[in-house]
C-alpha cells in the first residue's frame, strides 16, 4: 500500500506531466518540431512551476514587455553578478496560450535551429548578446535567462517528461537483422513503474526504452534505478 507521501508525490507527478504535455501539444500545433516542442514545454514548466505561477496573463515563458505593451508588473528573481536578487519587471499579457507560444517561437527559435538535442537548444538560448549562433550567420540578441543553471534545469525537465533527445527507428520500421543489432539491453524498472517503458542502455549510454515505439531516451539514472538495473542482470 502506498503511503500518503507517495500518493501526493505521484499526484503531483501526474499534474506536472499533464501540464508539460499540454504545452508540448500546443507547440506542435503551432509548427514546432518535436525537439523544439519539448524545449518549449520544459521552459514553460521551469518558468511557472508547471503552470502554477505564470508571469502574466497566459505568460508561461517569462516574456518581458515594454511600457507600450499590455504588461503586468510582477516580482521576479534574477542573477546579477553571481547573486540572486529580487526585482520587479514588466511581463507581457497574452490573449491565449497559443499567442504566448507563438511569441516565444518568433523571438527565440532562430537560436535553436540545427540543435541536436533539447540540452543543446537550451544552451543556445543562453548565448550572450552579440555572439554568433552556431551553424548560421545570425547574431544573438541576448540570453534567455540570467540563471547560470537554466539550460541544465530545462534539459532535466525535458528528459523527465519529454519525447526524448536521442531517437532510434521504430522496431516495426526496421528489418529483423537491424532490430537485433540496435535493440538496447533492457533490464529493470523506472522509479515510476510503467508498462511500456524500461531502463535501457544503448552504446554505453544510460536511458529508458519505450517498448511500444522502440524509441530510446538518453538520461541519467537515479541511484535506485542503477541498483535495480544491476539487480536484474544489467551490465
Amino acid at each position: 500500500m502506498k503511503t500518503f507521501s507517495e500518493f501526493c508525490h505521484n499526484l503531483q507527478e501526474d499534474r506536472n506531466r499533464k501540464f508539460y504535455n499540454q504545452i508540448r501539444q500546443r507547440a506542435l500545433a503551432n509548427g514546432a518540431s518535436p525537439m523544439e516542442a519539448d524545449l518549449i514545454a520544459a521552459q514553460a514548466s521551469q518558468e511557472t512551476g508547471y503552470g502554477k505561477y505564470p508571469s502574466g496573463s497566459f505568460n508561461y515563458f517569462g516574456q518581458k514587455g515594454t511600457g507600450r505593451e499590455n504588461t503586468s508588473r510582477m516580482p521576479t528573481r534574477e542573477v546579477v553578478n553571481g547573486r540572486s536578487v529580487r526585482v520587479n519587471a514588466n511581463f507581457k499579457n497574452y490573449d491565449s496560450l497559443d499567442a504566448s507560444i507563438r511569441d516565444r517561437m518568433n523571438k527565440w527559435s532562430y537560436k535553436t535551429k540545427g540543435a541536436e538535442s533539447v540540452e543543446d537548444a537550451a544552451r543556445r538560448l543562453q548565448i550572450p548578446g552579440g555572439a554568433r549562433i552556431p551553424g548560421s550567420n545570425e547574431v544573438s540578441h541576448g540570453a534567455y535567462a540570467t540563471d547560470p543553471n537554466y539550460a541544465s534545469s530545462v534539459a532535466s525537465i525535458a528528459r523527465t517528461y519529454g519525447g526524448g533527445e536521442l531517437k532510434i527507428p521504430s522496431l516495426r520500421s526496421r528489418s529483423r537483422s537491424t532490430a537485433t543489432t540496435m535493440k538496447p539491453t533492457q533490464k529493470g524498472a523506472l522509479n515510476s513503474p510503467s508498462p511500456t517503458r524500461v531502463l535501457a542502455k544503448l552504446k554505453g549510454k544510460t536511458g529508458e526504452l519505450n517498448k511500444s515505439t522502440g524509441k530510446f531516451t538518453k538520461r541519467d539514472w537515479s541511484s535506485t534505478e542503477g541498483s535495480r538495473y544491476k539487480k536484474y542482470g544489467g551490465k
